[in-house]
């Protein structure tokens, strides 16, 4: 049956876990929004030597996927996946890549909003890598490699679709910003590093999500301030996508700060700081990567 005369419309937003979702009698288009989870932000290393120690490279942003269908192309009831919050790696640890959020899979295919990938752990005298940003048909690579069909290489800029790639610890002083997204969460932010001759340096700003509130995480100031969250969406109804996590900052002992959680939903968690301690356990854990979300309209 068709919509009965007058403006109808049906809202159901999804935020965590899974389930199946009932299609109104009266619907005639569908529209999806679905956004994945962030990755999680590299942990920093820790060593002593006079060589360069570089921050945890930040997780690429989730990406996000829309649609608009026919009702009549789905059935009755239609499962649906959100993907949870990317925890941020420890410290010496790699972060992982986010979740997947989905729907469909009854009568309707499934449609896939991709995960962002995880930042690379901080290396001694090597660069490390941000998490490459989601693309249209696949997650983010951890340590750089691009989301398959639109997605950013981790540390390069993003001007295609996809989650923005995360930030480079650099080589022992500088690191790059986590990258902006053209569609999806913002990349996390590079943590702070060591160089040879023992400066430290601060972790980097996140990048911004697509169509946010275009706040940025910011880099903790000051060895023993954490870093700041990315922003969060201010709109997540419309599909709106959270800024990526601020990399930690380094120390010459064992006030090293942990990346900044991504914003909500789908950015990118920041980088841990390095430690000059030489125990890896001092080092900065990784930031969080955004959770995802499943959005219905029916109308």
């Amino acid at each position: 049956m068709g919509n009965p005369g007058f403006p109808l419309t049906d809202i159901q937003v999804f935020t965590s876990g899974s389930g199946n979702w009932s299609k109104p009698s009266w619907a005639n288009l569908v529209h999806l929004i679905l956004i994945g989870a962030g990755g999680a932000g590299g942990g920093g290393t820790s060593s002593t030597t006079g060589t360069p120690r570089t921050g945890g490279g930040g997780g690429g942003g989730g990406g996000k996927h829309e649609a608009i269908l026919q009702a009549s192309d789905l059935g009755g009831t239609e499962p649906y996946s959100v993907a949870a919050s990317t925890t941020g790696a420890a410290a010496g640890v790699s972060g992982t890549q986010g979740d997947n959020s989905t729907f469909g899979g009854s009568t309707l295919p499934v449609h896939t909003a991709y995960g962002g990938g995880g930042g690379q752990v901080g290396l001694v005298s090597v660069a490390s890598t941000g998490g490459g940003g989601a693309g249209l048909a696949g997650k983010g690579g951890v340590a750089g490699a691009a989301g398959v069909n639109g997605g950013a290489a981790g540390n390069a800029n993003n001007s295609s679709v996809g989650g923005a790639g995360g930030g480079n610890g650099g080589t022992g002083g500088g690191a790059t910003t986590g990258r902006d997204a053209f569609i999806g969460g913002g990349g996390g932010g590079a943590g702070g590093s060591i160089s040879t001759a023992g400066g430290l340096s601060g972790g980097t700003n996140g990048g911004y999500g697509s169509t946010s509130a275009r706040v940025p995480g910011v880099l903790g100031v000051g060895s023993a301030t954490a870093s700041v969250p990315g922003g969060k969406a201010l709109n997540g109804l419309l599909g709106w996508c959270g800024g990526g996590g601020g990399g930690g900052m380094s120390s010459s002992s064992t006030t090293t700060s942990a990346g900044g959680a991504g914003g909500y939903p789908g950015g990118g968690g920041g980088g841990g700081g390095t430690s000059a301690s030489g125990t890896i356990g001092d080092a900065g854990a990784g930031g969080n990567g955004g959770g995802g979300i499943v959005i219905v309209i029916s109308r």
